[in-house]
């Protein structure tokens, strides 16, 4: 006979559904949250020079990743910034977006999936290190 998870379980790993989606924003997000917002670092080598290509091919991984941990991204992702690393070499690119988590998303067809920041872009992230 199959048991089903305890509701304290479930809590644990859908804060949302216990009326805590922050709570699990920040869980399913590895490199921090504000609020809502899904938080995605890059550490790039060296100074940063990427430009418009490169800004948009990250957006597109943002999306991503927020949507493989559990949230469904909501419009635009942003850039937040470029930092010099600890290790005195690297730079740090920073991005979020607002997200819902997908165990409460009840307009899951207003994702913004990467597929739609590509087209947003032309279509073409290909020349993001050029």
């Amino acid at each position: 006979m199959a048991t089903s998870k305890s509701s304290s379980a479930r809590a644990k790993q859908f804060p949302a559904k216990a009326g805590q989606p922050e709570a699990e924003v920040d869980q399913r997000s590895t490199d921090g949250s504000d609020g809502m917002s899904f938080v995605k670092e890059f550490v790039v080598g060296g100074t940063w020079t990427g430009g418009d290509a490169a800004h948009e091919a990250n957006k597109a991984a943002v999306a991503n990743e927020a949507i493989q941990r559990g949230l469904h991204p909501r419009g635009d992702v942003s850039f937040d910034g470029a930092v010099g690393h600890d290790d005195g070499v690297s730079t740090v690119l920073t991005y979020s977006v607002k997200t819902v988590p997908a165990s409460i998303d009840h307009q899951p067809e207003d994702t913004t999936t990467p597929r739609d920041i590509i087209e947003d872009a032309g279509g073409d992230t290909s020349k993001a290190g050029d």
